[in-house]
């Protein structure tokens, strides 16, 4: 796949390398300008924050932390201007009293090419949950 742009990369790379810099950065402009203006942030707790303008206090929270996000493994699938990414990360941040505490993560992300950009439309940073096929549920088959 050839994209045309530094916020994704092929490999082994991050699906959005750009965000992972901003934070580590400490850049809070940059970190917004990463997601589509509608774009969507799940937190762990599962809940939904819509609006690039929404997001940003919770990533201003992240940056205060000196959150700092290590990619470990990056797998991306694309299909025209959409693309579905699922990563394994290692987060370390602030915690209480002045210590560092780190944390794995398995975000998954949905990418979306805007002009020339690919632009996050849906973070689950955390990850999504335990999704488990439900007995009896309606699969494919």
């Amino acid at each position: 796949m050839k994209v045309e742009n530094g916020l994704w990369t092929q490999g082994g790379g991050a699906a959005c390398p750009s965000f992972v810099r901003a934070l580590g950065d400490r850049d809070l402009g940059r970190a917004c300008a990463c997601f589509a203006r509608e774009g969507c942030l799940v937190t762990p707790d599962g809940t939904a924050i819509r609006g690039r303008e929404r997001i940003r206090p919770l990533l201003a929270q992240l940056i205060a932390r000196r959150t700092q996000i290590e990619v470990e493994l990056s797998s991306v699938l694309a299909s025209g201007d959409t693309a579905l990414a699922s990563e394994r990360w290692t987060i370390r941040c602030d915690g209480v009293e002045g210590s560092r505490f780190t944390q794995a993560a398995n975000p998954i992300m949905v990418l979306r090419r805007l002009g020339t950009e690919w632009k996050l439309e849906i973070a689950a940073l955390w990850g999504w949950g335990d999704i488990r096929p439900q007995a009896g549920g309606g699969g494919a088959g």
